[in-house]
């Protein structure tokens, strides 16, 4: 018989517009499930959880994020503008299997710890099939929701090549398929990273996507320049299944086109702006009924704080209603069109409507009854929640000092704002060790610096291989 936890008297974010939020309620867990919401539940259960005082909602969601970067996080804080891409990509050559397994694995605990049960992985350091299995391995161990993104990305300073042609990682994703998806009840499924369109040709685009097609996979692509949505559909290639990330470049009528044969954009706010001085497209894809989810991005850079991206992404896109609104000159002051985002619309982009993207909204991204129990609750101490109102507090008022727990699929991965058996020691000293090895501080890893011409190539080529 299923296990019952019933979180006792908080208050209820529901993120389900059917639903609204609850000043006071309480959740029935039933095993992997959500089985009840409503105040006062009569029911016996298993164990009871006092969470007085405290907000429940559906877990963050991460729509985009490098976890292979874990163990050198903060390496490219300062960077402007392409210098990441040589401070970074060349790194991802110098994985061994056992350093993705511990950046993988330590990267999730990091965002379970912040109150995202479900993040979408997109790997770099897909070096070997060994280090895809890697990756699932430490995914699984960790017991968050996620989506492992097989990268396609040759990677031709790595000294022992695995991938000599782009058909053979094809058919390393189909056996990782075969194997490995919907590992451990489905929590942990396979996407497709695909290359940069600006890196490859028409026929390697088409592999690749035909790849994640075959397999009814989700494919997910940085989109950094000009023109390539629309060189896209010129290929007779969009569809509801890319994530296009970043899209700074993209013009109005490639939102169109998105918008008319699905797909979506994924946001990383603070590092479009602090790093790579680009406007987020947010408001502008809103707009154009385009779905939009966010994500942290890369670790080398900021944390995994999705409430953060969330908080700048909403200011970032008063700023620019506002700016657009002056344009067209007005004074910015509230209309039926501006602003765009209010506090609930924002942090639907964190939870449903990301759980929407990734094609999982019937499983998670609200608590609704028959959903599963991806749960995040949020402390109130010591000032309560004033006179606002509980989305604006989540937004604005709360941070991840706030994380008292975290469920997935029923189960506690955060409790009292600890994570939850985790051997913190050794998953900090595997996390040191995958770093001075990548950093080549290791015994027997005494990497060649780049001469300034490799990163001078790097740079202009954003993180293409190098020849």
């Amino acid at each position: 018989m299923a296990k019952k936890t019933l979180l006792r008297g908080g208050s209820v974010v529901t993120m389900d517009r059917a639903r609204g939020e609850y000043e006071r309620a309480d959740v029935l867990i039933e095993g992997a499930h959500i089985a009840a919401v409503e105040p006062d539940l009569d029911v016996d259960a298993d164990e009871t959880i006092a969470v007085a005082g405290k907000i429940v909602m559906p877990g963050l969601i991460d729509c985009h994020t490098h976890l292979w970067q874990t163990p050198v996080r903060g390496l490219a804080s300062g960077c402007w503008g392409r210098e990441y891409f040589s401070v970074v990509h060349p790194l991802s050559a110098r994985y061994r299997p056992e350093d993705v397994h511990a950046a993988t694995y330590g990267g999730a605990m990091e965002f379970l710890s912040h109150g995202v049960t479900t993040v979408l992985d997109f790997c770099h350091s897909t070096n070997s099939p060994e280090h895809a299995d890697a990756s699932v391995d430490a995914l699984i161990a960790s017991g968050i929701r996620a989506f492992f993104g097989y990268g396609f990305r040759d990677r031709p300073e790595v000294d022992e090549r695995h991938f000599e042609s782009p058909d053979e990682r094809v058919r390393d994703v189909q056996r990782l398929y075969d194997q490995r998806e919907g590992s451990d009840g489905g929590r942990v499924r396979l996407a497709v990273a695909l290359n940069n369109i600006e890196h490859i040709d028409a026929e390697s685009q088409a592999r690749e996507l035909g790849c994640a097609r075959d397999l009814g996979i989700k494919a997910t692509v940085h989109s950094n320049l000009p023109g390539q949505v629309s060189l896209t559909s010129e290929r007779d290639l969009l569809g509801p299944d890319i994530l296009w990330v970043h899209c700074g470049a993209i013009a109005d009528p490639e939102l169109e086109l998105l918008s008319d044969t699905g797909g979506a954009v994924i946001s990383s706010p603070e590092i479009e702006a602090g790093l790579m001085a680009v406007t987020p497209v947010i408001g502008r894809a809103l707009r154009h009924s385009v779905p939009v989810g966010i994500g942290v991005d890369i670790p080398t850079a900021v944390s995994g704080d999705l409430l953060c991206q969330a908080r700048i992404a909403f200011a970032l896109n008063r700023l620019l209603d506002a700016q657009l609104e002056r344009i067209q000159g007005r004074e910015p002051r509230r209309t039926p069109w501006s602003p765009t985002l209010d506090a609930r619309r924002m942090l639907e982009l964190a939870t449903i409507d990301a759980a929407r993207i990734l094609g999982i909204e019937d499983q998670t991204g609200s608590v609704t009854p028959g959903k599963l129990a991806d749960l995040l609750v949020l402390s109130t101490d010591p000032f309560g929640v004033g006179g606002g109102d509980l989305l604006n507090h989540v937004l604005f008022q709360a941070s991840v000092a706030d994380v008292d727990s975290v469920f997935v699929a029923g189960e506690a991965r955060v409790s009292a704002g600890r994570l939850v058996d985790i051997d913190e020691r050794g998953m900090r000293r595997r996390l040191d060790e995958a770093r001075d090895w990548v950093l080549g501080r290791s015994p027997g890893a005494e990497w060649p610096e780049l001469t300034p011409a490799a990163k001078a190539m790097y740079e202009d080529r954003q993180g293409a291989p190098v020849a």
